[in-house]
């Protein structure tokens, strides 16, 4: 359920249609309500606002909207286009789930759609005295969320498309998703490792598709597993790329007449399997959507170690709070029935850090710098950590060795990989 719940919200997330179809909602109320009021109430206020005032604001508003949300779409398009060209296309979802920019440019459109439905609702003619006092002071709501929001809004603009802003972004994403895996390694189920087999006899359930590992429901696994009276044993892992006819998970335990056709196709289903990987909840893909920005800065048409330094800064701070955020709740089993392969740590490294080890180790800057990284990361994650750690530090080292030619900067780097390696 959490797949398709993180579905549904990434899905609203990008779409602009909801806030504008709220407003044509609360405009079609209070005309609605406007319309019928002085039949309800009759005129209990001493005063009157006359049509032509009211007529005109909405004119105004009407006039105004439309051209400033057209201005600003092509202004969230060339700041999404900047933002990407800057980083990597991999954060083009992270970064146009952005929802600021968004709500500004469904708040004008929804503003429009106030006006309009308003001036249609005042000139027919049903709108009386109290009517048009209950549509003035609606008109002056909206008016006042439309004047707020463009002042935030050009705030927001100014930041949206700059470098620092799409690590911000993508350095969130990791950490939750991080977060997520330190805390549940076997997404709710038994952890254990890729190697580990199931007993003779388990029955094989076969992938139906080819693709990419999007999701595992454990929780439906662990249903079923409870109603077989047996034991689910995933054979992938989040990311892992799967042929038609390979085998994606074991049942085994349970009574032979329990486990049916129903139940392997009720597995099968559980294993989702897609074009590609799923960024709602894999931290690989989040970890190296981040690593590729640095990667890109530090092409030779770019020439940018610094920004590579700050993608190292950020992942550090990923890390960081991922673990402490794990070490808070501790880990959990839900359905121990349910065994899933744990995520290796060396991948995750490798996908945090390798690509800059690679492409960074002719920068003694970056070099070191990385270095650094590991050895901070090193202290605040599990002791299963600690040798995959080493690994990336090693290599690091081997490559800066190959590609640094002054005995300074091999010195500086050397010096770095000692302290990463106590």
């Amino acid at each position: 359920m959490r797949f398709y719940y993180n579905t549904l919200k990434d899905y609203l997330a990008e779409r602009l249609w909801l806030r504008p179809a709220t407003f044509g909602v609360i405009a079609v109320l209070v005309v609605a309500t406007a319309t019928t009021i002085d039949q309800m109430i009759g005129q209990p206020f001493s005063f009157d606002i006359e049509k032509e005032t009211i007529d005109g604001l909405l004119t105004i508003m009407a006039t105004a909207m439309l051209t400033v949300a057209t201005f600003a779409a092509s202004v969230m398009l060339s700041a999404y286009v900047a933002a990407i060209s800057a980083s990597t296309p991999r954060a083009f979802t992270i970064v146009v789930a952005d929802s600021t920019s968004k709500q500004a440019i469904s708040t004008f459109i929804g503003a429009f759609t106030f006006s309009v439905v308003g001036l249609i609702g005042l000139n027919v003619g049903f709108i009386q005295a109290s009517g048009r006092i209950l549509l003035f002071f609606a008109t002056v709501c909206v008016f006042t969320v439309v004047v707020a929001t463009l002042i935030y809004w050009i705030d927001h603009v100014a930041r949206i498309s700059t470098v620092a802003s799409t690590i911000e972004k993508v350095s969130t994403r990791a950490t939750d998703m991080l977060t997520r895996h330190l805390t549940h390694p076997g997404h709710g189920g038994t952890p254990v490792f890729l190697s580990a087999r199931p007993p003779e006899g388990a029955l094989a359930v076969l992938s139906r598709f080819t693709g990419t590992v999007q999701f595992i429901d454990v929780e439906a696994l662990g249903e079923l597993a409870d109603r077989i009276n047996g034991t689910v044993h995933v054979a992938v892992r989040l990311g892992d790329l799967v042929g038609k006819g390979r085998e994606i998970a074991w049942i085994y335990g349970a009574p032979p007449d329990a486990v049916d056709d129903a139940a392997t196709k009720a597995v099968s289903a559980a294993i989702r399997i897609g074009q590609s990987r799923h960024r709602s909840e894999d931290p690989v893909l989040a970890l190296r959507t981040l690593s590729e920005i640095g990667e890109r800065a530090l092409s030779p048409g770019i020439n940018d170690p610094g920004t590579a330094n700050d993608i190292l800064d950020a992942l550090v701070q990923v890390f960081s709070d991922a673990a402490a955020a794990s070490d808070r709740t501790g880990t959990s089993v839900q359905h121990p029935r349910v065994l899933v392969p744990i995520m290796d740590p060396e991948l995750v490294l490798m996908a945090a850090f390798e690509q800059t080890g690679r492409d960074g180790a002719g920068f003694v800057e970056v070099a070191v710098h990385l270095q650094h990284a590991l050895s901070a990361i090193a202290c605040c994650l599990p002791a299963a950590w600690t040798d995959p750690l080493r690994i990336q530090s090693a290599r690091a080292l081997d490559r800066a060795q190959a590609a640094l030619d002054h005995p300074h900067d091999l010195g500086r780097v050397m010096a770095a990989a000692r302290l990463s390696a106590e």
